[in-house]
């Protein structure tokens, strides 16, 4: 048997010692990257699972300082008022500016500064859009900080996601589906209606959460348009709300209750982290769809 060079020796247990210190330094990366968002869930259950209970669940903040005593209701009423609101608002408009970007758009150009605008709005930082929002719904328009222009100002935060992710799912459906659909001779609205979208809602559901998780988890946009201290709850279009992420802003700027800080953020990122959950089940559920 042929000897092997020395000077290719070397280089073997070089390729080895690299290909080892590799190995470990992804594994050392990746168990880091596992452990802190973990330490930072298991931080806030542990500070704040003191607090969690049925009360703090379904009453008012109370105590002097307001927020020492009470609970969390109106916010939490008032983040799913106004989400569910701006998903009124984002949800017609990105689905429909998908399907025409999807199926009826013949003009490349068009399509190509359509993505271009879409992502770079999604890439603003928030306080842009409350910013835009205070100026333009609460100045100029006149409704004031309110629940309908905080709801139209999420709108604004979750419209370029919905639209950027409808527009993929729409555009990874099989064109032979397409264009089986059409030899048939059915309308291309038709084909959309019961081909297209057929495959494609669990993943733009998906989206739909995952955008809203976005949204929820927001303060800076209804900072100044529709946020308020204390709020007896209720759903009125023309006032300002409570939600979680000014509450918890408000509690720990002011240094009222940590106590309560946690657990209001603890609330908050369990249900962030259920929105996900559902939808990456939603993600997996569009695979049994090709898409």
């Amino acid at each position: 048997m042929k000897a092997e060079p020395l000077h290719y020796l070397t280089n073997k247990h070089g390729e080895v010692r690299i290909d080892r210190f590799v190995t470990v330094a992804a594994w050392s990366f990746g168990a880091l990257g596992l452990c802190l968002p973990l330490s930072i869930v298991g931080f806030l259950f542990a500070r704040g699972v003191e607090v969690i209970s049925w009360e703090f669940l379904t009453t008012a903040p109370g105590g002097l300082p307001l927020g020492v005593a009470g609970g969390i209701m109106p916010a939490i009423q008032g983040s799913l008022e106004l989400v569910g609101l701006g998903l009124l608002f984002a949800l017609p408009l990105g689905i429909g500016g998908a399907i025409y970007l999807s199926e009826y758009c013949t003009s490349q150009a068009l399509l190509k500064v359509t993505r271009f605008v879409t992502e770079c709005l999604a890439g603003i930082p928030a306080i842009v859009y409350g910013l835009f929002g205070y100026s333009f719904l609460v100045v100029a328009i006149n409704l004031k900080a309110s629940l309908l222009a905080g709801s139209i100002t999420l709108g604004f935060v979750m419209f370029p996601l919905v639209l950027i992710g409808s527009h993929e799912s729409m555009r990874s459906v099989n064109w032979v589906y397409r264009e089986s659909a059409l030899a048939l001779g059915v309308s291309r609205s038709y084909m959309v209606r019961r081909v297209v979208l057929k495959q494609t809602w669990p993943s733009i559901m998906a989206i739909t959460l995952l955008a809203a998780g976005h949204a929820v988890g927001s303060a800076s946009p209804v900072l100044y348009t529709a946020s308020i201290i204390y709020s007896r709850g209720g759903l009125d279009l023309n006032a300002p709300v409570m939600t979680l992420p000014t509450h918890l802003y408000y509690l720990v700027s002011e240094a009222i209750s940590f106590e309560h800080a946690y657990g209001t953020a603890l609330v908050l990122t369990m249900g962030l982290l259920l929105l996900n959950f559902t939808g990456r089940y939603l993600r997996r559920l569009s695979g049994k769809y090709g898409v």
